[in-house]
């Protein structure tokens, strides 16, 4: 039997998707927290500080320079040639991942965007360091050569 509204005999419509995880979400609040999710709450807490020294100790991608990629080349380039012989497929891939990093020295060397807060414009950076002192400029002026035309 369908439920009637009070006022007349016409059904209620059924809950909405949204009012059935709202009314799941109120069910859950009510209920206490039981020992095994405290428990497992408080591991979460005190495991998070030690993951996160452990991510900040791991060198970053970003903090690599055009000379690491240059060593990870090379290094990548001896270890495809000694493994030849032995695996031909783990030597293709080693060569071609030493060629992505000798791609990624050009990529370091160009630049790019400075960082995350750094205004960019046609590729070039807007937040430009401040100007040498005048006495470097002075000195630069004397040694620079005339244009040409």
């Amino acid at each position: 039997m369908p439920d009637h509204n009070r006022a007349g005999d016409q059904p209620t419509p059924p809950r909405s998707r949204l009012e059935d995880e709202v009314l799941e979400i109120l069910v859950r609040t009510d209920q206490p927290t039981s020992l095994a999710d405290h428990v497992r709450r408080k591991t979460q807490q005190q495991r998070r500080p030690r993951i996160d020294a452990a991510a900040r100790a791991v060198p970053s991608f970003d903090s690599a320079g055009p000379g690491t990629f240059l060593i990870v080349c090379l290094v990548l380039a001896l270890l495809a040639s000694i493994v030849r012989d032995t695996s031909a497929l783990l030597a293709a891939l080693l060569a071609l991942t030493s060629v992505a990093s000798l791609a990624m020295v050009a990529v370091r060397r160009r630049g790019g965007a400075g960082g995350p807060g750094t205004k960019t414009w046609r590729g070039r950076d807007l937040d430009v360091d401040p100007p040498p002192p005048a006495w470097v400029e002075a000195l630069r002026d004397r040694f620079r050569r005339p244009p040409r035309f």
